[in-house]
């Protein structure tokens, strides 16, 4: 009898466990095209601007943005750790920390573009749910409300992941929301262009609602509702503050508040939040009037190592990561997470190998989701 249970108990585990599902999340890349490690500490990368940086390696420094070495690695890394994820969430930030003047649109397409081209190459037959960052626009974080040159450019690009009806309204304001992969068909992601609420967009000062996009989510969140959809809320920059200086926020006061209202009236559908822009691994908790919990949005660490410039930052810099999720297929429940980084300075040898080995050897540990108090 004992022996019966005890088989019993597999097979339904082996039922539950089949229900479960990976995903990975990058986010802010910010390849440096013209990082070389060069005797002379100020020829090294453009992105450390007038700082000198005496000991860069070949893997990159954390005075500077990324090499090429770096993400190719990083993504290469994400293919022999978990190979067949459901899908991959990019939420954005490709370029250089460079003035406008040394980059430009062009140079802005082409970066996108190359990474875009890495990521499918690695995988191909992987949806990816892609988020434009502030940097992925020139000027820098002056995304507009409406169509653009770089809007249409990019949705090109991105055509083999995204629907007609993803393509349209990515060319008008860069947001979109698609179906997700499973067995329930129950899930959706909305993709959300957050750089219009950016303090540092000009575009967008003094309006409302920029290019009518939290009118648009507040459709989609209730129609995910009446439909018994889950649903997953991506983009670039978060809402909040900035934990590394004090009163840093990246939204506008009223784009901030207005965000807080539309998670507190849709939390029971919204199963996750996962944004970047910090560079650090981080997460918020978003609470109703009365202080319970009701939903929470974690922030990926970033692939470049570049130590912000941002005034009263201490301990800026970071270690490059990248973060696969385990959720319910199903449900869209997080189940665990597992994180990763790896050192940047002094580059040392040992190429993907070791890059690889160092983010498998990271602790798996259980993940608690904010579960709705009950009267809720």
């Amino acid at each position: 009898m004992r022996l019966l249970k005890l088989l019993i108990f597999l097979a339904h585990w082996g039922v539950a466990r089949a229900g479960l599902g990976k995903f990975w999340h990058i986010s802010d890349l910010h390849l440096d095209p013209d990082y070389k490690v060069s005797e002379d500490p100020l020829q090294v990368c453009p992105s450390a601007g007038s700082q000198p940086v005496p000991s860069a390696g070949p893997w990159g420094d954390h005075l500077c943005d990324s090499p090429w070495v770096l993400i190719n690695s990083s993504i290469y890394a994400m293919k022999e750790i978990e190979p067949e994820p459901d899908f991959i969430l990019w939420t954005g930030d490709d370029t250089p920390h460079v003035p406008n003047e040394k980059l430009g649109e062009a140079a802005v397409l082409e970066i996108v573009e190359r990474l875009t081209k890495l990521i499918r190459e690695v995988f191909p037959d992987t949806k990816v749910y892609a988020a434009l960052g502030n940097h992925d626009f020139h000027p820098k974080s002056q995304l507009p409300p409406g169509s653009n040159n770089i809007y249409n450019q990019v949705a090109e690009m991105w055509r083999p992941w995204l629907s007609n009806e993803s393509i349209a309204l990515f060319r008008e304001g860069a947001f979109y929301s698609e179906k997700l992969p499973g067995p329930s068909g129950a899930g959706r992601i909305v993709v959300l262009n957050t750089n219009l609420y950016y303090s540092n967009n000009e575009q967008t000062a003094g309006m409302a609602d920029p290019g009518q996009q939290f009118q648009w989510l507040e459709d989609v969140l209730t129609n995910a509702s009446r439909a018994g959809d889950m649903v997953y809320i991506i983009g670039h920059v978060p809402p909040g503050f900035f934990e590394k200086t004090r009163n840093k926020a990246w939204f506008r006061e009223g784009f901030n508040e207005e965000y807080l209202k539309v998670v507190q009236k849709h939390h029971r559908v919204i199963a996750g939040q996962f944004f970047g822009h910090h560079h650090t691994d981080s997460f918020r908790m978003f609470y109703d009037d009365a202080g319970a919990p009701i939903s929470v949005m974690f922030l990926t660490p970033g692939v470049t190592p570049w130590k912000t410039t941002l005034p009263g930052v201490v301990n800026g810099a970071n270690n490059p990561g990248i973060r696969v999720f385990e959720y319910d297929q199903a449900t869209l429940s997080l189940q665990v997470r597992s994180p990763g980084s790896t050192g940047a300075r002094g580059g040392g040898g040992g190429g993907r190998d070791c890059l690889t080995a160092f983010l498998n050897s990271q602790l798996i540990h259980p993940l608690p989701t904010p579960e709705p108090q009950q009267g809720q």
